[in-house]
């Protein structure tokens, strides 16, 4: 492991800003460059943009400028850039492979929290693109979020092996959207009466949710070497019957409260792997849809396995951030090319 890891943050949103605090709380990580596109943002110094000690870095939007920067990682936390009239989908984010595929050839290995993940079975021409780029170059591309990321598929696949046979391995997590600043928190349409939705609005949601979270369940079955001849994904609209305002949201009884997915693979009709998941308003409104994160895999034994708190309120980015900072020397000695998270080592988190 090195004693300096020199990192560049592109895209400086709520995710930048965790992965910031993060590196200033470690010696072995040296924050070198910053790029956003936010002119509130640009020509300040990072910290300062959030609040935060001093970084001694200026935010940019000059990417040559940037790209130019010796360094040995570039942290990538954009915004999702879907493909001019396609839904989305995990063949439909070009304008992200082209960035990744820009940071290999500069010689900067890379880890993103974005959907571009399991490619070879999702993508396989995005997996071609970066996979070549990384071996030509030298340089590593890995997916590692929260999820897609740490909780599935990574913690979920590592649970399939306390079994000796595996029914079904699935997943249950949620999310108080009431602490969630992401501005596409707005495509739910919390507070709205569900007629004003259109069948279009609710396809392009339920595409996004199918593009970020429902792949998991692929890699989840084919690392447990389980069966399956179909993946779906389902959405379920749920009405809220009270009131809440949170900063994102007025929520009034007979209006959009949250909305239950279901992504999951399916043998003869049954479910194998799945990633139930919950996007409410509010933890506050329909307490009946709990949003308990936790593993369950069925089987010889059956094992479940619950996780508190790793969406912490005071900042709900933070493990989204930092399974891709602690992953850096990880990052940094593998082998080029595309790679999962589960398939380097994880040795030892930066100091």
């Amino acid at each position: 492991m090195n004693d300096n890891y020199k990192v560049i943050i592109w895209g400086f949103g709520q995710v930048g800003r965790s992965a910031l605090q993060i590196i200033n709380a470690r010696r072995s990580l040296q924050l070198v460059g910053v790029y956003d596109v936010n002119p509130d943002k640009v020509g300040r110094d990072a910290g300062e943009v959030f609040g935060l000690p001093h970084a001694g870095v200026t935010v940019s939007d000059n990417e040559e400028e940037v790209l130019a920067i010796d360094a040995d990682i570039v942290l990538y936390y954009p915004s999702t850039k879907w493909d001019e009239g396609k839904l989305p989908s995990p063949t439909s984010v070009g304008g992200n492979v082209d960035d990744i595929v820009k940071f290999l050839e500069h010689g900067k290995n890379c880890s993103s929290t974005l959907p571009v993940y399991f490619s070879e079975k999702n993508a396989p021409e995005y997996f071609k693109r970066i996979d070549e780029a990384g071996k030509k170059n030298g340089t590593t591309y890995v997916q590692q979020g929260i999820f897609p990321g740490l909780f599935t598929p990574y913690f979920s696949s590592i649970t399939t092996m306390f079994s000796r046979k595996i029914d079904t391995a699935i997943v249950y997590g949620g999310e108080d959207d009431s602490v969630n600043s992401a501005p596409w928190i707005a495509v739910f349409g919390y507070g709205k009466d569900p007629k004003e939705i259109s069948p279009q609005r609710l396809a392009v949601v339920n595409n996004i949710m199918f593009t970020y979270y429902g792949p998991t369940v692929i890699e989840m079955a084919e690392r447990a070497g389980l069966e399956y001849d179909e993946y779906c994904c389902e959405e379920e609209t749920i009405i809220s019957n009270e009131e809440i305002k949170t900063p994102y949201a007025h929520v009034l009884p007979g209006t959009v409260g949250a909305h239950r997915f279901i992504m999951c693979t399916k043998k003869d009709g049954k479910e194998v792997t799945g990633f139930h998941f919950i996007h409410k308003a509010s933890a506050e409104i329909l307490k009946e849809l709990p949003l308990e994160k936790y593993i369950e895999i069925k089987g010889e034994p059956d094992v479940t396995i619950r996780l508190e708190n790793i969406i912490p309120d005071e900042d709900p980015f933070l493990t989204s951030a930092a399974p891709s900072v602690n992953l850096i020397p990880s990052i940094v000695d593998a082998e080029g090319g595309f790679k999962n998270a589960l398939d380097i080592p994880m040795g030892y988190l930066p100091r």
